[in-house]
């Protein structure tokens, strides 16, 4: 738990001679309160007609805070030990009881943001309502509740008792409170000056007079002895217009003291038997609940009245204020300000106004502003009186419009209005209240930015098709030779040579190399003429090269009529030499069909190795994506030391293929540079 937070239930760590002077101040008024209420001749202890230390309570809570609650359980403790005679626990049950009605009060009063000044209207209601009627509740149910159970009351009492406590509680918080708060905030008056010294000395007369006024009829209407004759007349209320006198006066602080004043004389001329409530009451308790009643009366009715005395003298002097900044700030505004009625007639024209356009407000006022600071068309022809009905006719979607204007002299201005409609007290639209800004020069610097904009933007136009002709050009070609790249190399290998790359070589530990020749093509050579020859193998090739596309392979290079293409690289792929195998099958297919069409008995010679290779570009001109390594060197044995129209794979191809394709084990051959090597014939997929 934070500290901070229960100052209420544990005695504060403060200990300077500030707080304990305030608790011992706060408990010594508690009690001397206590003794005077009880005190009063003729009066119960019990019932009391009023109980100042319910008010003084109330009014340390709000003044000091919660934390000076000591000082009211202390009064509380000692009066009842050494003056009631209680117990010590009853002493202390009394002062919780007393500590809870003030600290529920002051609770309740500080939710509804409660102002110790009284002087809004809704402070003093809350305080009537909470403070006085709702938790003075608390401490005469206890208290009561208290003396029947121990006996010091018999129950046929408690209820007797329990309202002549609530009701004095209540005129304790009525009086005393509101009473301690005003002299507790009670600013000191500033020094008059020579100006107002005369006037001071004529209220100071007057506080006077009402003092001595309200004090003599006070004290002759509530401690005269009443003639039975006049006994049944309302006297109690003769000291009421000097009570509203001193409210109306002196506001908060008049308000609380007549009303002291008055109570104060009453309930001691009603101890000592006179005043119009013993004259009036069958008995003494009914004359104690007339007593109250009025008491309650003068108070509440004197409190509202005195806030609303000073929330109307603060709404007079806040419209007070306001109308002195509307003045300053319309008449010496740097702006235009005026208004127009619905039918475009000036209504008002400040001076800043008529300097700016050349008219008196004598001459101006009354005259639409179509034909006097308004032109008919403006420099380009724009009908601006239909603009004005239009405005006028939907001012919602005009906050803001500029337009052109003419000055008495003829001369052409430029005006930004900010404008806001008036409506009359039943609702209707009455009007326009306009603001206007001198933008002329602004209008100006922006017609001619546009027209050098206007010339920087055919400028730029003619430039930019310009350059959109020679970026198209250098596109065309970019594209060309982006082709020719591709054509040459791969597409991960051009890519990283556009990045910078300078040196590419790359080792990939499992690829599968095809070698391919076609036999006889040598004898043809020597039988057709050379564009026959060179059309034959290009569309040979070409045949090669959309199988290569197709099964995803890369096509290294061809050399004379022989034909090298590779799987697995440069991008590395699981199933590279089923693709080859794929590769293989329908380029034999391809020559088949191609003998067919040509009448030509073409076949071809096919060698496959599987196995690691170093691949990479050499070169700087004519550059070339190559591979090398054993396993090229053997993939070209297997297709030279193959048969036509035969595809041969050496053992490491043959182990990854042999789940899905027939072979022909051809045995163990001679092979240059390699010696006995077991191959394989591939026939067909499974």
């Amino acid at each position: 738990m934070i500290p901070q937070k229960i100052h209420f239930v544990r005695f504060p760590q403060s200990r300077n001679w500030q707080y304990l002077a305030r608790v011992a101040a706060i408990a010594f008024a508690y009690a001397v309160g206590a003794k005077i209420a009880v005190s009063i001749p003729g009066i119960n202890t019990l019932g009391t007609c009023v109980w100042p230390p319910a008010g003084i309570a109330q009014a340390a809570l709000l003044l000091f805070g919660r934390q000076v609650w000591p000082g009211i359980a202390l009064g509380v403790f000692f009066f009842d030990i050494f003056n009631q005679k209680v117990s010590l626990i009853s002493g202390l049950v009394s002062a919780l009881s007393a500590c809870m009605q003030a600290f529920i009060a002051f609770s309740l009063l500080q939710k509804l943001k409660f102002r110790p000044s009284l002087e809004r209207l809704i402070d003093v209601v809350n305080l009537v309502f909470f403070g006085a009627v709702l938790a003075t509740q608390i401490n005469c149910t206890l208290g009561t509740l208290r003396l029947c159970v121990t006996g010091l009351l018999e129950w046929s009492e408690y209820w007797h008792i329990l309202w002549n406590w609530y009701l004095g509680d209540t005129l304790g918080v009525l009086i005393f409170t509101p009473l301690l708060l005003i002299i507790y905030n009670q600013k000191p008056a500033p020094r008059p000056s020579q100006n107002t010294g005369s006037q001071t000395i004529v209220n100071r007369i007057g506080a006077t007079i009402c003092l001595v006024l309200l004090v003599t009829v006070s004290w002759l209407v509530y401690n005269s002895k009443s003639e039975g004759s006049i006994s049944g007349y309302p006297l109690e209320y003769l000291p009421f217009p000097l009570v509203i006198w001193a409210t109306i006066q002196f506001g908060q602080g008049g308000a609380v003291l007549a009303s002291f004043l008055v109570s104060t004389i009453a309930i001691w001329g009603g101890s000592q038997g006179g005043g119009p409530f013993i004259a009036k009451a069958e008995n003494i308790n009914q004359a104690i609940l007339f007593l109250q009643a009025f008491m309650s009366v003068i108070v509440v009715t004197s409190l509202l009245l005195a806030a609303t005395v000073a929330e109307r003298a603060s709404a007079e002097n806040s419209l007070r204020q306001s109308e002195i900044k509307y003045r300053e700030l319309v008449e010496n505004a740097n702006s235009i300000i005026l208004k127009i009625d619905r039918a475009g007639n000036i209504t008002f024209f400040n001076e800043f106004a008529q300097n700016f356009f050349g008219y008196d407000e004598k001459e101006i006022i009354g005259k639409n502003a179509v034909g006097t600071i308004i032109p008919q068309r403006d420099t380009r022809g724009n009908d601006l009186a239909a603009k004005l009905r239009d405005i006028l006719e939907n001012p919602e979607q005009y906050t803001r419009n500029e337009n052109e204007s003419i000055r008495r002299s003829g001369e052409r201005v430029w005006v930004s209005w900010a404008n806001k409609p008036l409506f009359d007290a039943a609702g209707k639209f009455a009007g326009m209240l306009a603001i206007g800004t001198d933008i002329t020069d602004r209008r100006r610097a922006e017609m001619a930015l546009y027209k050098l904009n206007e010339e920087l933007e055919f400028r730029v136009k003619e430039r930019t098709n310009a350059l959109n002709e020679t970026l198209s050009a250098l596109r065309v070609q970019q594209e060309q030779s982006e082709r020719l790249l591709l054509n040459i190399l791969p597409e991960e290998i051009a890519n990283r040579l556009k990045r910078g790359d300078s040196t590419i070589a790359d080792t990939f530990a499992d690829v599968t190399v095809l070698f391919a020749d076609i036999v006889g093509f040598t004898q043809l050579s020597a039988r057709v003429s050379p564009t026959q020859l060179v059309a034959l193998l290009n569309d040979i090739f070409s045949t090669f090269d959309n199988l290569a596309e197709r099964h995803g392979l890369e096509k290294i290079k061809t050399i004379g009529d022989a034909y090298m293409v590779v799987g697995g690289l440069p991008i590395p792929r699981q199933d590279h030499a089923e693709a080859i195998a794929e590769m293989a099958l329908d380029m034999q297919q391809a020559i088949t069909d191609f003998s067919n069409t040509h009448n030509q008995d073409f076949s071809i010679r096919i060698g496959i190795n599987t196995g690691p290779v170093v691949a990479g570009v050499i070169g700087i001109k004519k550059f070339i994506y190559d591979l090398w390594g054993d396993t090229v060197n053997t993939a070209s044995r297997m297709e030279s030391h193959g048969k036509p129209g035969c595809i041969q794979v050496t053992e490491t191809t043959y182990q990854q293929l042999r789940e899905k394709y027939s072979f022909e084990n051809r045995g163990a051959i001679e092979v240059k540079g390699k010696g006995q090597m077991t191959t394989y014939l591939l026939k067909c997929r499974k």
